[in-house]
């Protein structure tokens, strides 16, 4: 499984999970390092809303406990989207750009393959993607939560302002 998103002012890297990887795992091997790294380099001022889906280590007291300690802001469970694929920019962009990009490839190893194309990925393209966010969410709450869209795939993360 990969964890990674994208913002307006970039691209958050790729972090390889472990299979059935638990909650302490997602605190220690993935957040800490993102805040550490990625977070304060997006946004060195902490100025950012960070959004997950609602996998259960997303959704966790303990999950949410720890990133209200680090001052994080982000939305709770309860003011999140309903589990709509739609509403994320990973969904409807990141993850169909990254198979479109890996199914022209010979890969050598899958992981090094995804860390590549993840560099090559322009600000102009994220913020393309961005743009249409606020109305999915619409589109989606007018929809009571169903799918906006005909396709369905699964986002680990999205991270915007």
């Amino acid at each position: 499984m990969v964890w990674m998103g994208i913002s307006a002012n970039g691209v958050i890297k790729p972090w390889f999970v472990q299979h059935r990887a638990k909650i302490n795992y997602y605190i220690h091997k993935i957040l800490k390092p993102f805040l550490k790294d990625d977070y304060c380099r997006l946004y060195p001022s902490g100025d950012a809303v960070f959004h997950q889906d609602s996998t259960p280590s997303h959704a966790s007291s303990v999950t949410q406990k720890f990133l209200t300690d680090q001052q994080v802001q982000f939305p709770r469970p309860q003011q999140r989207m309903p589990n709509s694929p739609d509403s994320a920019p990973c969904d409807y962009f990141l993850w169909e750009h990254l198979k479109n990009k890996l199914n022209k490839r010979r890969l050598s190893t899958l992981r090094k393959a995804i860390r590549e194309d993840v560099k090559k990925i322009l600000q102009e393209m994220i913020l393309r993607a961005l743009k249409p966010w606020l109305k999915h969410c619409r589109q989606i709450y007018y929809a009571e939560g169903r799918y906006i869209e005909k396709h369905r795939r699964i986002c680990v993360i999205t991270f915007g302002n």
